[in-house]
C-alpha cells in the first residue's frame, strides 16, 4: 500500500504539469465569403480556414479529416474538405435540401467548431464568438503565414453578452521593413476537456481512495 501511495505521489504532479500542454491543442475554423443566397439542391463550393491557436496553420503531422458538417435535427450531412495551395486553407462542394442547418467544422483531432446556421433557401448566419472562449484570449502576437490570400475577418461579438460586433481583421501583410498591422482575435475550442488538470487530479485521488479502502477491507 505504501508503495502505491509513493508512486501516485510522483505521478499526480507530473500529469498535472503535462495536462495544460495537451489541453492547449485547439483550433477554430473561419469561413471564406459565402453566397448571399443558398438555394435547395444546388451545388456550391465553400472555402474555409482551419487555424491552430486561432492564428496559424496546424503545425503537427497527421491532422486527420477536415470537413463541414450540416445537421438539421433529423439527419447530418458531411462534406470533406480538400487542401488548397495556401496553408490551413480548405474547400468543399456542398448541396443541401431545404431546411435550417447547424453548421459545424470537423477539425481532425481538434474538437469540432460551431460556425453558425445556414437557412436553405436563404443564407449563412455566422455565430459570434462564445464569451467563454473569447475571454480566454489575452491577445496573441502578430503572426504572418500568408500573402495576399489570407483568412478573412473573424466576427467577435461582445465577450460579455455574446452579441455580434464589428469583425476583427486578420493581420495585414507587412510592408517592406515593417511589421504586420494587427492581430487576429478569435475564439478557441479546447481539445477533449478530460485533459484538464483538475479532472486528472480528481480522478487519481479517487483511485487512491478506492485502493486505500480495498486495502483496509482486506486487512480486516
Amino acid at each position: 500500500m505504501r508503495r502505491i501511495l509513493i508512486l501516485l505521489a510522483f505521478i499526480v504532479p507530473l500529469l498535472t504539469l503535462a495536462a495544460p500542454a495537451r489541453a492547449g491543442g485547439w483550433a477554430i475554423t473561419v469561413m471564406d465569403p459565402v453566397p448571399a443566397k443558398t438555394d435547395p439542391d444546388t451545388t456550391y463550393t465553400l472555402g474555409f480556414w482551419l487555424l491552430q491557436h486561432g492564428t496559424h496553420p496546424y503545425m503537427g503531422d497527421d491532422l486527420g479529416e477536415v470537413a463541414l458538417r450540416f445537421t438539421d435535427g433529423k439527419k447530418s450531412l458531411k462534406f470533406v474538405g480538400v487542401e488548397l495551395t495556401e496553408p490551413a486553407h480548405y474547400a468543399t462542394a456542398i448541396s443541401l435540401p431545404e431546411g435550417t442547418w447547424e453548421v459545424e467544422a470537423v477539425q481532425g483531432w481538434f474538437a469540432p467548431y460551431r460556425i453558425g446556421t445556414l437557412t436553405v433557401p436563404g443564407g449563412l448566419k455566422i455565430a459570434p464568438v462564445p464569451s467563454e472562449f473569447g475571454q480566454l484570449i489575452a491577445g496573441q502576437p502578430p503572426q504572418e503565414h500568408w500573402g495576399a490570400i489570407r483568412p478573412p475577418a473573424v466576427p467577435l461579438g461582445d465577450l460579455a453578452s455574446g452579441t455580434p460586433a464589428t469583425p476583427v481583421a486578420t493581420p495585414a501583410a507587412a510592408p517592406a521593413g515593417g511589421s504586420p498591422g494587427g492581430v487576429t482575435t478569435v475564439a478557441v475550442v479546447e481539445r477533449g476537456s478530460w485533459w484538464r488538470p483538475s479532472y486528472l487530479v480528481a480522478g487519481l485521488l479517487g483511485v487512491t481512495a478506492l485502493v486505500a479502502l480495498a486495502y483496509r477491507v482486506r486487512r480486516r
